[in-house]
């Protein structure tokens, strides 16, 4: 159907997901911005779309950037959940052209809160089945996910003149914020009410959306789901400069070659280890950030962050056991946690051992430990001082491969979504309970800033709320807490990151 609107004509479908049958509007491909390879986002208007005049502003479909996949045939064998169908971009339509935002919205006359969703880092679209936003505009809520530049596209660090460029994605996002601030209310949303959220890669990107004074009434809340890592650091501009004359040697190409290279060819280049995000001081970040965490300059919203219990499960994997240099007999363990966790390895393994099912169990648990759970700890502690903190761990577990995974990175994501149902498994009445809780518990936080009946983090007692497999939901004090305050300061995790990334 075709709708006018104030953003002009728009392709919209109807689409009823919410629980009493309610009519929500699914809209895709609305254009944000637009750029030329390795430039800036250069905003798109109200009704410059590039559309002709009188048709539809928006393509009505999902788009993606071009990325490598693995064949279907693939999982057949490796039975990973991150390679099945629902975190797939299958459905869209590839091209360099996609610095789109996809809208569910009830466009029922009242202003809405906003959900504006990042998704994970390097790979995917806002359009992923388990990033449908039906269900929860059927709640009363717009979602808006938006694709931005991944890959070579949005983090390739170009030298260009004297400048080097890198922050593409970041600055990509940007745009669509500022994009959601001011054309959502033609559809149906509350411009003053924004929750940005990010998952995995997302949840670092609104993250250090999040930590530029420059976005300041862009988003009202902030949730982290999964995040890795903390604080950005500023790159070294020369030394990004010699890569990037090492890396247009490695594939015998020039400046101007790489830039006109056909997409497919791009994102198969031969290119050093890949960083989820780069970050210089220019153009994205005017002031440090951390010294915006740390003296409080970031907007202060309110705050939720929270992790899986099962993060790392996705490298349990016999196929994988090798290439990540996890020790898979008794004897070897020692050595290689010396080797990955320095002086802290063992008593990191002495306080997980327990709560692990085996040896390769253990080694993944301590990574969960240091890299997740460190990091959203860190974050909790870090924004407390300045604004109102909640945490969570959630356990609910989707019946994929059996539950084999457990509550693996990205669970809740299909949970909160309300989209158990597109992913082709078994919805059991514990599955239901438990994506109530936290659906009960996360819009009300997006409506209000607050979880009602959870108490806020305190740095001095540290708690989160605890979203068990069987439904039930409990506050407890945060796994770990003490051990890892003993860290805190310390590159154990950065080296963790850098141990798994280089073997990925």
């Amino acid at each position: 159907m075709i709708i006018d609107t104030a953003l002009g004509r728009l392709i919209a479908q109807r689409v009823a997901r919410a629980t009493d049958g309610a009519n929500v509007l699914q809209i895709l491909g609305i254009p944000y911005a637009r750029a030329e390879r390795f430039r800036p986002p250069v905003p798109v208007g109200a009704s410059d779309g590039g559309a002709p005049a009188g048709a539809p502003v928006n393509t009505g479909y999902g788009t993606c950037f071009p990325q490598r996949l693995a064949p279907r045939a693939v999982n057949l064998a490796l039975r990973h959940f991150q390679l099945r169908p629902e975190w797939q971009p299958r459905g869209d339509v590839a091209g360099e052209d996609s610095l789109r935002v996809n809208v569910w919205t009830p466009m029922d006359g009242a202003p809405r809160p906003v959900l504006v969703f990042i998704h994970g880092g390097d790979c995917g679209s806002g359009t992923l089945p388990v990033y449908n936003g039906a269900h929860l505009a059927g709640r009363g809520v717009v979602v808006v996910t938006v694709t931005y530049r991944i890959g070579a596209f949005g983090h390739l660090h170009v030298v260009d003149g004297g400048t080097v460029s890198c922050d593409r994605a970041l600055l990509d996002q940007q745009a669509a914020l500022r994009w959601v601030r001011e054309h959502i209310g033609a559809l149906g949303g509350d411009a003053g009410n924004i929750t940005l959220m990010g998952h995995c890669g997302g949840a670092q990107y609104a993250l250090y959306q999040a930590l530029n004074p420059d976005n300041a009434g862009l988003f009202h809340r902030l949730i982290l789901a999964s995040g890795q890592r903390a604080v950005p650091v500023p790159l070294d501009p020369d030394a990004e400069r010699r890569a990037f004359t090492a890396l247009l040697a490695d594939n015998r190409l020039t400046r101007e070659e790489l830039g006109a290279l056909p997409a497919e060819r791009l994102v198969r280049l031969r290119m050093p280890r890949a960083r989820l995000v780069t970050v210089m001081d220019r153009p994205f970040f005017r002031v440090d950030p951390r010294a915006v965490l740390r003296d409080g300059g970031f907007p202060r919203v309110p705050v939720l962050v929270g992790t899986t219990a099962d993060e790392f499960s996705m490298i349990e994997m016999p196929l994988w056991y090798r290439r990540m240099g996890l020790a898979t007999r008794g004897r070897d363990l020692g050595r290689r946690v010396r080797e990955v966790y320095g002086e802290h390895g063992r008593r990191i393994a002495v306080a997980l051992r327990h709560e692990a099912d085996g040896l390769v169990d253990l080694q993944t648990r301590m990574m969960e430990l240091v890299v997740f759970h460190g990091a959203a700890l860190d974050l909790m502690k870090g924004f407390s001082r300045f604004t109102t903190v909640h945490g969570y761990r959630f356990e609910g577990v989707p019946r994929v491969y059996g539950g084999r995974p457990g509550s693996y990175h990205g669970a809740e994501i299909a949970f909160f979504f309300g989209n158990l149902d597109r992913m082709r498994i078994p919805v059991t009445g514990e599955d239901r309970a438990v994506a109530a809780a936290v659906q009960r518990d996360w819009l009300a936080f997006i409506r209000d800033g607050a979880v009602p009946g959870r108490p806020a983090f305190d740095r001095e007692d540290p708690s989160l709320t605890r979203y068990r497999a069987d439904g039930a939901v409990e506050t407890i004090a945060f796994p770990h807490a003490d051990l890892l305050g003993d860290l805190e300061g310390t590159d154990l995790a950065a080296r963790v990151v850098d141990s798994y990334m280089r073997r990925r």
